[in-house]
């Protein structure tokens, strides 16, 4: 494609463009087989909230929330359905909302499905099994972690006990499966597995933890074949972020406590050394550079520059600590989960701009400006993405029950789950 494109700008600053097009007639096949294979390289574009923390994976929708007034009405209840124990999240695409759901039969059995259901009505459209049911042994919570990551056809899901599978869309058929404890010799983390595909290029890419230095892994994503192996390191329950900074696409693992950065094709850009491990929270991109991490370990957070594939420390502090819920960016600012209140800081010196108590351990993302909030008991609350002030425009109690699942928004509406429900909210038509 850039040989294309690259010639096509070389034609078009000749004189004589006719005669130039006629005079270089030969270079036509070639623009139709770079333009053939260029496809084939590309992920298709699919719409929707189609993986962990939305399109780009950084708990930021793209629609616009300027019809909706609070003063006007609230949030309107479309649909709430019980599902079964699972902490994923509520992918949604052309009308179908999918997610994992799981049946307990006793104390020691139960099973892990990957299931469809209407974005309308909740109903179930399909479900497919994927596993047994993996059980928290502290009591948190029983079922997946994971969040399906879907494209134009496919759906990868990852079990609690370390199954990636490949699902069909349109029926839940199944197309292939990999078991990471079996076939890698990955640990099992102490709460589950809990990484969530990344697609890229035909592959889906992993954090695995394997032995052999198969810490991060892709597979072919027509047939589960591998594709690439690096790094090595134990299974975590963070899971990697797509960025391009200096114009090179990255993929970014936190892991350990290491901070890597692997080129598509799987070979390591860089690594930087963590002041803490354990990050649960996924890396957040600063344009167009910067990287920010936190955990609830001190130091709470810290911010690094990536200059000529290299990261260095450009700020640290302890007035963001996340602890499983991811943070957002917006024009400058973070905003996120400090332990159990929400926060907005300063990306550029960390200082504390509001600080807002009452809702838990809960969750956010960013849609427009407006900060769509849920408790960690189920109320759902849309306020300013402002530093100047916390300001609530309006709140419901969407869900009961313990919810640590962050919201999805898609198509004028959030979709919510807690422990063994969902539920959807209109928030403009």
């Amino acid at each position: 494609m850039f040989l294309l494109i690259s010639t096509c700008k070389f034609l078009m600053k000749r004189k004589n463009t006719m005669k130039t097009i006629i005079n270089y007639k030969w270079l036509l096949p070639l623009f139709l087989v770079v333009y053939a294979f260029s496809g084939f390289s590309q992920e298709s574009k699919v719409d929707g909230w189609i993986q962990f923390r939305g399109a780009e994976r950084d708990g930021i929708s793209n629609e616009s929330l300027s019809q909706f007034d609070c003063s006007k009405t609230q949030p309107e209840l479309v649909w709430k359905k019980n599902i079964g124990s699972a902490f994923s999240e509520l992918t949604i695409s052309e009308g179908v909302v999918y997610t994992m759901v799981s049946e307990v039969v006793d104390s020691l059995t139960g099973t892990e499905y990957l299931a469809a259901f209407s974005e309308e009505t909740g109903d179930e459209i399909w479900k497919t099994k994927v596993d047994s049911i993996y059980f928290d042994e502290d009591g948190w919570g029983n079922g997946t972690r994971s969040t399906p990551s879907i494209d134009d056809k496919y759906i990868f899901s990852f079990s609690g006990h370390g199954k990636l599978t490949a699902n069909l869309k349109k029926d839940g058929s199944f197309v292939w499966q990999v078991d990471f404890v079996k076939e890698f010799g990955s640990k099992t983390p102490r709460w589950g597995f809990a990484s969530s595909p990344l697609l890229l290029n035909g592959k889906v890419i992993m954090e695995v933890g394997g032995t052999e230095s198969r810490a991060f892994m892709a597979f072919n994503k027509e047939n589960g074949d591998i594709v690439w192996s690096s790094s090595n390191g134990a299974a975590s329950h963070d899971s990697p972020l797509l960025a391009t900074i200096e114009g090179q696409e990255q993929i970014i693992f936190a892991n350990g406590r290491t901070l890597y950065s692997l080129i598509p094709e799987g070979d390591t850009l860089w690594t930087y050394n963590m002041p803490f491990g354990g990050a649960t929270a996924i890396p957040i991109l600063i344009p167009p550079n910067k990287l920010f991490l936190s955990a609830v370990r001190n130091p709470g957070f810290f911010v690094v520059k990536v200059e000529n594939n290299k990261a260095s420390e450009v700020l640290k502090g302890v007035s963001m600590k996340n602890d499983f819920s991811s943070c957002v960016y917006h024009e400058g600012y973070i905003y996120g989960f400090h332990v159990a209140a929400v926060r907005c800081i300063s990306a550029e010196t960390g200082e504390v701009k509001w600080t807002k108590r009452g809702y838990g351990k809960g969750s956010l993302i960013l849609v427009d400006d407006k900060l769509i909030i849920l408790s960690d008991k189920g109320k759902l609350v849309i306020a300013d993405a402002s530093p100047d002030a916390y300001n609530e425009n309006c709140s419901v109690q969407a869900i009961d029950g313990k919810s640590w699942t962050a919201p999805s928004f898609y198509n004028g509406k959030v979709f919510v789950r807690n422990l063994t429900e969902m539920a959807s909210y209109k928030l403009i038509d």
